[in-house]
């Protein structure tokens, strides 16, 4: 069962569980399957979701450690050439999956033992000019879930 977002740090670890049976569902030979020009790979799904965890921890690291603080992520363009230059395309997958399931231990580990770590809060800036925008560490990680899920879920609860 796929835990409901009202349990924020529940459903980002269940992050991992979601690659993990997406990538058993789709199997060796579906790893470079493209459905048409325009969509992502298995495999570069895998590593555009992992790569997303990681900036969504960099933001729930800097909303704790600095509350309030201004986290500027526009540089990211996770699509196109960046795909191109990442060359997810290309690597294997051990190393992120690796990294995927030891970075959302971390940040859970990070956030559980804090009263009013899901609270605490970042400014963000989304888009290079983009006003900023201000979310809590419960958002982020609801956010990040959704993502994946968006990616990889099929007939999950929200």
């Amino acid at each position: 069962m796929v835990p409901s977002n009202d349990d924020p740090i529940a459903a980002w670890r269940s992050i991992v569980g979601l690659v993990h049976a997406s990538l058993a569902e789709g199997g060796e030979q579906e790893l470079d399957r493209r459905a048409d020009a325009e969509s992502l790979t298995l495999r570069e799904t895998v590593h555009h979701v992992v790569e997303a965890n990681v900036v969504a921890a960099s933001i729930v690291i800097a909303a704790l450690g600095s509350p309030a603080c201004v986290y500027d992520w526009s540089w990211l363009q996770p699509f196109g050439p960046w795909l191109l230059r990442m060359r997810h395309g290309e690597r294997e997958l051990g190393p992120s999956l690796t990294l995927l399931g030891a970075l959302n231990d971390y940040v859970a580990a990070l956030v559980e033992p804090l009263p009013d770590g899901l609270a605490r809060t970042v400014r963000l800036r989304d888009a290079p000019d983009a006003p900023l925008r201000t979310t809590t560490v419960a958002d982020v990680l609801r956010a990040e879930v959704e993502h994946a899920r968006g990616h990889f879920a099929r007939d999950l609860p929200p």
